[in-house]
């Protein structure tokens, strides 16, 4: 790795071994204890299932059969055949679940959030993007990474918005793969690029040729652009033309304020044909009435965070009429910075609440419209839908356990609902990742929290000095 400053090489080395080693995803073995090394075969035993996927339905005291990291039967009463068994009795198992728009790279620098009298979030944040390295990058996107596992996030999205260089875009890359989850990559520019300046696209080519190898075949690629609101349209629509020819989606920040929304970018967007299903669109805050219409009709998505959208002032998601119009939505964590911590039971509660807060309506939506976007709905705006989202047979194996018997969680009336209003990450026992067994029993196999956390207080201590 080149251009490192900062914590030195050997230095990131121990992050990687310390932090690569606790995210491994240990597979499961014939007849072996969850969490061991080696292929092999896991039944889950009598669990509520909420498999997403229509032909399934709800299951109670219901059994997921996983094989080779693949989903083989959903039933009750399944022969195993050898396989590891994990008793779920009293667990509420969901799909893992997707996180559509999240910066990994700045977790070190949780809840910095702005002070009354202080500098706004940008302009700190511009401040502080100056001071990272390669090195404390990738322990940024570790940092992120642990607390995603934590709380039953298989998938992540890392926009990555302050690449200085091709060392800091390998850093993320090596950091999501050794993670072991399903990602994306979002390439996107350093935080004080000018305007005028386009982007990195040989190093852009660079890594999608890397990300052919199937060393890296549970990571993708996207392009994270500035887009119109902050970006002239000579330059924008070259990012746009180069994406196409490269065969990449495109995800860019819109309508994040009043003040941007006068640039009316949706519009522009969408006068230029350039509105598709392989582009995300990023808060929409105060996108209106022409803007829903516009992203309906092209099939785009949207990725809300409102948890950080309220805490930076952006506003409140337009989440009720999203949904009204049938627009693929997925929610995002979006910065610890803002959000304090991964918590997208949190994020998935106040989506469902913003709904019916802003419309009056109580039965506006209901927890599964939510649920059904951190899962089936985010991973089809990924175009991997196929591969993801729900409990089905043929479908990688990205599971979440949640402990329904922990205080705050009981009684059940309604599982789905239990899952979006009660549950926590706190509550999530087991995680697996495409079969592989990552958390266990509420503990994080493999990953030393206290050593995570010295890391992680030295990083930061390098930021700020």
């Amino acid at each position: 790795m080149t251009d490192m400053t900062g914590l030195d090489r050997r230095t990131l080395l121990k992050l990687g071994s310390l932090l690569g080693a606790g995210l491994a995803l240990p597979a499961l073995a014939d007849n072996a204890t969850p969490g061991t090394r080696g292929p092999g075969r896991l039944l889950i035993r009598d669990a509520t299932v909420l498999s997403m996927d229509p032909g399934i339905g709800d299951l109670e005291g219901a059994d997921v059969l996983i094989d080779d990291g693949a989903i083989k039967a959903v039933g009750k009463q399944l022969q195993g055949n050898g396989a590891a068994e994990l008793d779920a009795t009293g667990m509420i198992l969901i799909p893992g679940l997707v996180d559509g728009h999240w910066h990994l790279w700045n977790s070190l620098l949780r809840s910095s959030a702005p002070k009354p009298g202080g500098p706004p979030f940008f302009k700190s944040q511009l401040a502080s993007s100056k001071r990272f390295t390669p090195a404390l990058t990738a322990l940024g996107v570790r940092l992120g990474l642990a607390e995603a596992i934590n709380a039953g996030i298989t998938t992540v999205n890392s926009w990555a918005h302050n690449l200085r260089g091709p060392a800091f875009a390998q850093a993320e890359l090596q950091a999501l793969r050794d993670s072991g989850l399903r990602a994306r990559l979002w390439y996107g520019y350093a935080q004080d690029l000018p305007a005028t300046a386009a982007m990195d696209f040989k190093d852009i080519e660079r890594v999608q040729a890397q990300l052919r190898s199937p060393d890296y075949r549970r990571l993708d690629l996207g392009l994270a652009i500035r887009g119109p609101e902050r970006t002239e349209a000579s330059l924008w629509q070259d990012e746009f033309a180069y994406a196409k020819a490269r065969h990449l989606p495109v995800s860019t920040h819109i309508a994040v304020s009043r003040q941007m929304q006068q640039k009316r970018a949706v519009q522009q967007l969408a006068e230029r044909g350039l509105l598709t299903p392989s582009v995300q669109l990023v808060h929409a805050t105060h996108a209106d009435a022409d803007d829903i219409r516009s992203i309906s009709i092209s099939g785009a998505s949207v990725c809300i965070t409102p948890l950080t959208e309220m805490r930076v002032g952006y506003g409140l998601a337009p989440v009720a009429a999203l949904h009204e119009a049938r627009i693929p939505v997925s929610l995002g964590i979006d910065t610890l910075v803002l959000s304090g911590n991964a918590n997208p039971y949190m994020l998935m509660q106040t989506a469902l609440n913003l709904a019916i807060g802003m419309t009056g309506d109580e039965q506006r939506m209901s927890a599964r419209d939510v649920l059904h976007w951190a899962t089936q709905g985010a991973a089809d705006a990924m175009g991997l839908g196929e591969q993801i989202g729900s409990i089905s047979p043929g479908k990688r194996a990205d599971l979440v356990l949640i402990d329904s018997r922990r205080l705050g969680l009981f009684p059940v009336a309604d599982p789905v609902a239990s899952v979006v209003q009660s549950a926590t990450p706190a509550d999530v026992d087991t995680v697996i990742a495409d079969g592989r067994v990552i958390k266990r029993a509420g503990k994080m196999l493999g990953l030393d929290v206290a050593a995570l956390a010295v890391e992680a207080k030295a990083g930061l201590r390098e930021l700020r000095q």
